[in-house]
């Protein structure tokens, strides 16, 4: 018998959903991004150009910390990571007392953003997370699975984020 792994749903092909619905669910459940620890509670969107692109703004109130999530459907990109950044770095500078975490958020993370993620990660407070939706009867389920991301150390990594043994 062989079989082969289901296809991961995408919200505008799949369901026709587009990121303002993405955006309301987030909003009534931030819980469903999958960020952090805790319970977080929405704080506010911040919109882009691009419809399928917005970041979130969360706070965990447990430990006091807030979390900029750049969201966007589809695949992520540098720029999504770019804009993250940003995001992170301004609301530093706008509460700067205040733990920041960053994190990006898409239903599919190609392995070059992981690998700059990655990298950024070695001195930001970074997460990834690809968003799966699935449908169950006539309700549409989004949630937040983080990504492990490869392990950057010497330069050496293999594009699925394996090193590659020394001398070779």
């Amino acid at each position: 018998m062989s079989s082969t792994p289901p296809q991961p749903k995408r919200l505008r092909e799949d369901f026709g959903l587009d990121a303002a619905w993405l955006a309301a669910r987030i909003e009534e459940s931030p819980i469903i991004l999958g960020v952090g620890t805790g319970l977080p509670a929405f704080e506010r969107t911040i919109l882009h150009e691009r419809p399928d692109q917005f970041a979130v703004i969360l706070f965990h109130p447990a430990d006091g910390v807030r979390s900029i999530v750049e969201v966007q459907l589809g695949d992520a990109d540098l720029e999504q990571v770019h804009r993250a950044l940003q995001h992170w770095e301004d609301e530093r500078v706008r509460l700067p007392r205040v733990e920041h975490r960053v994190a990006i958020a898409a239903e599919h993370i190609p392995a070059v953003v992981a690998h700059a993620a990655a990298r950024a990660r070695a001195n930001v407070p970074l997460e990834v997370v690809e968003l799966r939706a699935e449908k169950i009867g006539n309700i549409v389920a989004v949630n937040g699975e983080p990504l492990a991301l490869p392990v950057i150390g010497d330069g050496t990594l293999q594009p699925e984020g394996r090193r590659i043994p020394r001398g070779r």
